[in-house]
């Protein structure tokens, strides 16, 4: 009987070293390949653990989902791990992603606007308007317009790898300080200054390729699914610089006598190739927003029945992200979405960045204190003049340094908006010796003043 014991285990145990043979050779006919053939093709487990080659672009969604839900378990379903572990395995090789610093100076937005009466939307107004509209194409009458400025000399820098959060109350110019950076101004507007990506000015290339603008409107095709959408969205947007890295990748690999785990690694060609391939960082991208539950249910809009108003937000958060943008630009994505929602997404957003080296800014009206910790650096914009720009855990210091003191358990986030408010800056003054008198958001001192605070932020 333990002989035959001694057997089962012998036996059991030369099953698999043959098993690790054949994964060694499969993966062997695997590095012969030409660099092009091999970032299509890699080695997959099926349920029972039986090894075959596959080509990345013809793997089926039962595959799919396996190999996804093999990915999220060995991570504990933690964003965190599972960047790190992509990182780790670029970093094995010294292959850097490429870094994106966006600068401004002076940025300036003015538009001409009616006043009073003149700018109510009414019937007659809208005809006077495309008739003044007229006569100033044909330079017959510019009509009586007040300036309107929208942005006033914003200076700053916005780095890579940190991620960025604009904060400022309503009619700041949160919106058009996004669009400016994106590059996406309107017609009407009227900008100056200068805006650079890496020392490049916006003329001299195209900025839809590298950065990327979330809207606060919902705009969906209605008779489309969710995962229909993420789909189109990924081929329109294409890979971008994912394929070049993934071909330097697999070369360093090979000529390092490196294997990379082999559920990651077709995961990560899955991102670099067009086509059928997104389907897997699609379906990584809907299970993050939660919109795994209703991925093929109808978008819809006013006429048709389709996902709720919050997943309509979510759903336009994962455009974006399964495209190649460098720089993303989001604005009140939390719109419509529970805190829960949004921590579990801008943790997402935090951990990308880093990771991936990306730069990121994002506008919240009111988050909420654990999504606050969450980001690393803080701009604060008011009557479009930028007062605050700096490390997040150095904000409360610069206002206490003016005399405003926050409460212990105050939201840091409100109590920021709430000091250039003059109907709630009283209750923060700090100093007794010296009489409180409101101190508008154009007077109140700039982070740029040669303060030595001020100097401490910059040279952090």
């Amino acid at each position: 009987m333990w002989n035959a014991a001694e057997n089962v285990f012998s036996r059991s145990a030369s099953f698999r070293e043959d098993d690790d043979e054949e994964e060694a050779l499969r993966w062997a006919a695997l590095e012969r390949l030409p660099t092009y053939s091999r970032v299509r093709r890699g080695i997959f487990k099926n349920i029972v653990g039986d090894s075959k080659e596959v080509d990345v672009s013809e793997l089926e969604m039962t595959d799919q989902k396996l190999l996804l839900e093999r990915l999220v378990n060995a991570v504990d379903d933690d964003p965190e791990r599972f960047f790190d572990r992509m990182r780790k395995r670029f970093d094995a090789v010294h292959l850097e992603f490429p870094k994106i610093e966006v600068q401004f100076q002076n940025l300036t937005v003015e538009s001409f606007v009616h006043v009073g009466g003149r700018a109510l939307p009414t019937i007659p107004n809208f005809i006077f308007n495309m008739a003044e509209a007229f006569l100033r194409q044909l330079r017959l009458y510019q009509g009586r317009r007040s300036k309107l400025t929208i942005l006033d000399g914003c200076s700053g820098i916005i780095r890579p790898s940190r991620l960025t959060l604009l904060l400022g109350p309503p009619s700041s110019g949160k919106t058009t300080f996004l669009l400016a950076l994106a590059g996406r101004l309107g017609s009407h507007l009227q900008m100056s200054g200068k805006i650079t990506y890496n020392g490049h000015g916006l003329k001299e290339f195209v900025p839809p390729r590298t950065s990327a603008y979330v809207s606060q409107q919902d705009r969906h095709v209605a008779e489309m699914t969710v995962r229909e959408t993420l789909e189109f969205a990924g081929r329109c947007q294409g890979v971008g610089f994912k394929y070049d890295m993934l071909l330097e990748l697999v070369r360093r690999e090979k000529n390092a006598g490196i294997k990379p785990d082999e559920d990651l690694d077709i995961f990560m060609k899955s991102l670099a190739l067009v086509g059928k391939e997104t389907s897997l960082v699609v379906e990584y991208i809907m299970k993050i927003l939660g919109l795994d539950l209703c991925s093929d249910t109808l978008v819809g809009d006013e006429m048709l029945k389709g996902i709720s108003g919050g997943q309509k937000k979510r759903l336009t958060t994962g455009e974006l992200l399964v495209g190649p943008a460098r720089v993303l630009f989001m604005d009140e994505i939390s719109n419509g979405l529970d805190s829960s929602t949004t921590y579990q997404i801008i943790k997402y957003l935090r951990h990308s960045t880093r990771a991936l080296d990306g730069t990121t800014v994002i506008s919240l009206l009111q988050p909420a204190p654990e999504t606050y910790e969450l980001f690393d650096d803080v701009i604060l914009l008011c009557e479009g003049q930028i007062l605050y720009q700096g490390p997040r855990d150095a904000a409360l210091d610069f206002f206490s340094f003016l005399g405003f003191k926050s409460p212990e358990r105050k939201n840091v986030a409100d109590f920021l908006q709430e000091v250039l408010s003059k109907k709630d800056q009283e209750q923060y003054w700090s100093v007794p010796f010296r009489p409180y008198r409101y101190i508008p958001p154009g007077k109140l001192p700039k982070l740029s003043d040669p303060t030595k605070l001020g100097r401490t932020c910059r040279r952090n």
